[in-house]
Parts: C-alpha cells; sequence; structure tokens
C-alpha cells in the first residue's frame, strides 16, 4: 500500500510541475510582440566545405539576396498583437501579416500581393529575436537575421 501511495504522490507531483510550467511560459506570440530594431545578416552556413566561420553579409549581398524578400530593406520591425507588422525603413513603412506556425519554430509573413515568406524562428527571448532563412542566391547556405528589441 505504501508503494502505491508513494507512486501516485510522484506522479501528481510530476503532472502539477508540468502543468504549473505550462501555464507560466509566454507563447511565441506574445513573446515577440513589440519593436524590434535589425542588428546584423549574417552567414550561418555556407555551401564551401573549408569555410565554417560565421561572416558577416555586406549590404550589397544583402540587396542580392533580399530581391524576392520584401523585408531586407527593413530595419525596424514591429509586431502587433492583431497578427500585423509594420516594417519601417526611415519614413517608409508596410504593413504585412504575420503568424507563428508549426510548433512555434516558424514565423510567416504574408503580404499583399499574396507572396509567402518562411523564417526559422530559432531564438526568441525578451531582448533577442534571432530569424534564418533558406538562401539559394549568392549566400549559398543559410542567412541570420538577428534583432534586438528595443
Amino acid at each position: 500500500m505504501k508503494i502505491a501511495a508513494t507512486y501516485t504522490f510522484v506522479f501528481v507531483v510530476i503532472v502539477a510541475t508540468i502543468i504549473t510550467t505550462i501555464s507560466l511560459s509566454q507563447s511565441p506570440e506574445k513573446k515577440i510582440v513589440g519593436q524590434w530594431n535589425e542588428l546584423s545578416w549574417e552567414y550561418e552556413r555556407v555551401d564551401i566545405v573549408n569555410d565554417t566561420n560565421n561572416k558577416e553579409i555586406t549590404d550589397d549581398v544583402k540587396k542580392i539576396i533580399g530581391q524576392h524578400l520584401v523585408i531586407h530593406e527593413a530595419e525596424t520591425w514591429k509586431f502587433l498583437p492583431n497578427g500585423k507588422l509594420v516594417l519601417k525603413t526611415g519614413e517608409k513603412e508596410r504593413l504585412v501579416d504575420w503568424k507563428i506556425k508549426g510548433r512555434g519554430h516558424i514565423l510567416q509573413l504574408k503580404y499583399d500581393n499574396d507572396v509567402v515568406e518562411n523564417y526559422n524562428l530559432t531564438e526568441l527571448n525578451n531582448n533577442v529575436l534571432v530569424l534564418n532563412f533558406d538562401s539559394e542566391i549568392q549566400a549559398r547556405g543559410i542567412a541570420k537575421l538577428t534583432f534586438e528589441k528595443s
């Protein structure tokens, strides 16, 4: 009888811990809301076998990579809680739809012209947002976009 009570108690404690942890954690949809400033674009992985170092992407290469991406010019991203994202470069602003997909690891942006961009959400905390996208153009690998919350 003692063994059954002990196992039941341990089971209840584990379930209560899991429920408490889940209820206290903040969802990515809530954590991403706010204004984020672009810090850098970097190579995360390139096709060259001997080149394993991260390399910063120059502005010229960034423009080439971003020809098919609308956001490549955005310096500030402001995520609104209603699923809207304001992309701002200087005085120029653009409004797009956003949502978190998958298990909270994919950020999807949808533009007015039905263009859809998917980014891997590799890091999201109170101060840092890191997005990755697979570039088939000149970078030949995964580009890493890093943002800081303002």
